[in-house]
């Protein structure tokens, strides 16, 4: 059906559903972002390559000539303005884009002597989490610049926060307290990329809200998200209650206030009641700080019917 028929709707208020009246469809505002590729690069003195920086505004119009490039360390390797690197002595840095917003994100450049010196490490698999006091074993591999494995290589390790992360020389990392922290090989000077590991406490972590009511509509009670191992749930508490409306949506948000969108949010199902305790599995892939709101979400009319605040 044709969004603008709903807006004509509005003049025939006998025939409207109970519950989200509002019909102003509100204009959709999209997420600013910046990504680059690839992660990392590996060339040799002298030799150049180009950066992928992609920037879109918060209406999706893409803004290369608004990216901003500079290297930690020029005298490794210089980036000109349109993402262009070029290797200048033997050695590792990182090539930094930013862009309005306060966005940023980097590429990690390797400058190696010749074909058969290490080009790239790589951690293999990292868990995305791990229980406090629990411990796993990673494992590293170094490559060249025509990607072939140099075996026989011995790895140093460290951890970007020794209180939250440790690791031994073997590469067994082990949780000591709640919080994130990276994980690095390094071998013949060369580093691999940091592989971020979250510490979980026992009993997982959980991030909760007070819902309060959007527009005039009525919604109450404690969204809470729950995190045991690589699992995800929102539950809404014994004490939620929603007024009605006709096909009200449960979506986990970017943003405290406006439309929601493929962008700035999640839907995770269709609401199951308006009253009392029920649970949602959120789909795999999606972390604890991904979103910071629970919006019971008004579908046909784009209204927020409440919005609760996760902290």
């Amino acid at each position: 059906m044709n969004r603008h028929f709903f807006k004509y709707l509005a003049w025939l208020p006998v025939l409207l559903p109970v519950g989200c009246v509002q019909t102003e469809i509100i204009p959709e505002v999209l997420e600013p972002k910046l990504t680059l590729s690839p992660a990392a690069i590996s060339l040799m003195p002298g030799l150049s390559a180009t950066l992928t920086g992609t920037y879109t505004d918060e209406m999706g119009e893409a803004h290369p000539e608004l990216i901003q490039w500079q290297s930690a360390v020029p005298l490794v390797a210089e980036v000109n303005g349109t993402g262009v690197v070029t290797a200048k002595a033997t050695g590792q840095t990182w090539v930094i884009a930013s862009a309005p917003n306060d966005l940023t994100d980097s590429v990690l450049v390797t400058v190696v002597a010749n074909d058969n010196a290490v080009a790239r490490v790589e951690i293999g698999n990292p868990p995305a989490t791990l229980q406090e006091n629990a411990s796993a074993t990673l494992q590293a591999r170094a490559f060249n610049m025509a990607n072939q494995e140099l075996t026989g290589q011995i790895f140093t390790w460290a951890s970007s926060n020794n209180l939250v992360l440790g690791v031994d020389a073997n590469g067994t990392v082990t949780g000591l307290s709640a919080g994130t922290a990276a994980i690095i090989a390094t071998t013949a000077g060369v580093q691999s990329l940091p592989s971020e590991i979250q510490v979980l406490p026992v009993g997982g972590l959980t991030r909760s809200g007070q819902f309060s009511g959007n527009s005039g509509y009525t919604v109450k009670g404690t969204a809470t998200l729950q995190q045991s191992g690589d699992d995800l749930t929102l539950v809404l508490g014994s004490d939620f209650m929603s007024g009605n409306g006709p096909m009200l949506g449960v979506y986990l948000a970017k943003t405290a206030s406006g439309a929601l969108n493929s962008q700035n949010s999640l839907k995770l199902d269709n609401l199951k009641s308006n009253n009392g305790m029920q649970t949602y599995p959120v789909p795999a892939g999606v972390g604890l700080q991904d979103y910071g709101y629970v919006v019971i979400y008004c579908i046909p009319f784009n209204v927020r019917f409440g919005t609760a605040g996760l902290l």
